[in-house]
């Protein structure tokens, strides 16, 4: 720190001045001291947002990640040390869960995007931006200056990596709806609606495309949350069409065909689409066996 002597009508004012210091956002977090040994400091100081105030940062998306048990976000522009011309918007999400955290980056991840790998992550990646999740946190970096370029996002979102703890991998029974056929960018966790109604949520749902049929896939975890989920006669009662075809095996008529639903006792295991009876059977068997290597 450098220390300033102004001379007024007489008066010695000292007073010191100091370059943006890469201090953290509160006093327990090191992430940016520890961002600051790579060569990234803080432009400003770090902005702490709650639930309560969310919507000040991200005017319009606030209830898109309340649902996911959020906790807070922190918003750091960070500048290279020894480039300051090339400054980044850091957005450092905090959920409940991994799973909640995965649920956030299922909602911006769509088929035909460009992904790349960070540290065990998989990452959304454009000239502009950057997105991935690792353990309880969602990260999206932005590029904030025209300087800033994608081997910036790059290094910064390896060195974000490299400082969080916990998993970058998909919740494992969400590999389960990883079958043949599936439609990479498709697997999401959704906690309000799958397939557009809240009765089968919070769980998991994706795309498959095979030669003989295309629809979507669904898992629902009858504990996600923490709350049981009724049965699977219980929910299908409740939908116009509903019939009993099986021991376990339920047809609901949906907007876009029928879902065929099998309760497994621990999940919800479902096909959808135009979808005969024939084809879905064999793919509701293939995620069974598929959550049986996953746990």
């Amino acid at each position: 720190m450098r220390t300033y002597v102004i001379a007024i009508l007489g008066m010695v004012i000292i007073f010191p001045f100091s370059a943006p210091q890469a201090a953290a956002g509160n006093a327990d977090d090191t992430l940016f001291m520890r961002l600051a040994e790579r060569s990234w400091v803080l432009a400003e100081p770090v902005r702490v947002l709650t639930a309560a105030n969310l919507y000040e940062e991200i005017d319009g998306e606030a209830e898109l990640y309340l649902p996911y048990d959020f906790l807070d976000l922190k918003v750091a522009y960070l500048f290279r040390k020894e480039r300051a011309d090339v400054q980044l918007r850091l957005e450092l999400f905090r959920h409940g869960s991994p799973r909640d955290a995965f649920g956030i980056y299922s909602q911006h991840r769509f088929p035909g995007q460009e992904t790349t790998p960070i540290g065990p992550s998989e990452a959304i990646v454009s000239d502009a931006s950057l997105d991935f999740f690792r353990g309880d946190r969602f990260v999206r970096i932005r590029a904030a200056s025209p300087a800033a370029a994608r081997p910036d996002l790059m290094e910064l979102g390896r060195a974000v990596s490299a400082i969080l703890e916990g998993t970058g991998s998909i919740p494992p029974e969400a590999g389960a709806l990883l079958i043949s056929g599936f439609v990479p960018g498709t697997l999401v966790y959704q906690k309000r609606a799958i397939l557009g109604y809240n009765a089968f949520a919070p769980g998991y749902e994706a795309k498959f495309s095979r030669k003989e049929a295309a629809g979507t896939v669904i898992l629902v975890p009858t504990g996600a949350g923490g709350l049981p989920k009724p049965s699977a006669e219980a929910i299908a009662g409740g939908f116009p069409g509903f019939g009993k075809v099986a021991a376990g095996l339920y047809r609901i008529e949906i907007a876009g065909g029928t879902l065929w639903l099998k309760d497994s006792g621990a999940h919800l295991i479902g096909v959808a689409g135009k979808v005969s009876r024939d084809l879905a059977e064999p793919i509701i068997s293939e995620i069974g066996d598929k959550l049986k290597s996953c746990r």
